[in-house]
């Protein structure tokens, strides 16, 4: 019975619209051939926030790529970083838990806040080798976790590589199956933004 209310709670939660809502948007700007990643928009439509107050908590993932532009060549990757955020509702508090890689943990009273200090950039410095044109791309994928997921990416962020479920606790294994399909039967959103930098120029050296 709490299964099929969750069900319910979730598809209110995704189909309910908010008309003059800003599109979620990710930017990358160049300072100093230095990349500063910023995203915007992405709780104001208010989908997010009624899947994180219905338990569910966003897993927020980036990926920063530098590349070489080559004329009359197929551009050259030269590397990357990754970076992780998780989102999650506190019913007992009634607030925000911000987790980002490293373990920082952070709280928010309110979904504006929250939005907010997901709105921040984020330097990132990837270090730049030699000469030539350069710009970098980013990803992020936000996508909707369950607890076991929740556990697990938050016992990595601090650090801990060990499996958050280990065991015999078939019992258990089989509700946490049984959540993560209906995570995928109920259509919850996943949301992809990509965005490129301008191309910069490094004149020699490391920048």
């Amino acid at each position: 019975m709490r299964a099929g209310l969750a069900f319910l709670v979730l598809i209110g939660a995704v189909t309910v619209p908010r008309a003059a809502a800003q599109a979620p948007a990710l930017t990358v700007i160049v300072q100093s051939g230095v990349a500063r990643v910023q995203t915007t928009g992405l709780l104001a439509d208010g989908k997010f926030v009624g899947l994180l107050r219905s338990g569910f908590p966003l897993r927020l993932h980036y990926r920063l790529e530098l590349w070489r532009s080559r004329s009359g060549w197929f551009d050259q990757y030269i590397s990357e970083a990754p970076w992780d955020a998780v989102a999650r509702h506190d019913p007992l508090a009634d607030d925000f838990v911000l987790i980002r890689t490293g373990g920082r943990v952070t709280r928010y009273g309110t979904p504006e806040d929250l939005e907010r200090a997901l709105d921040l950039p984020y330097r990132v410095n990837l270090k730049v080798k030699g000469s030539g044109n350069f710009y970098f791309l980013c990803r992020l994928d936000v996508t909707t976790l369950n607890d076991t997921d929740l556990e697990e990416l938050t016992r990595w962020l601090k650090g801990d590589v060990t499996p958050a479920v280990s065991g015999g606790d078939l019992g258990g294994a089989l509700a946490r199956g049984a959540q993560r399909l209906l995570v995928r039967i109920a259509g919850l959103p996943r949301l992809t933004l990509e965005a490129r930098s301008e191309t910069f120029n490094v004149q020699g050296g490391t920048n």
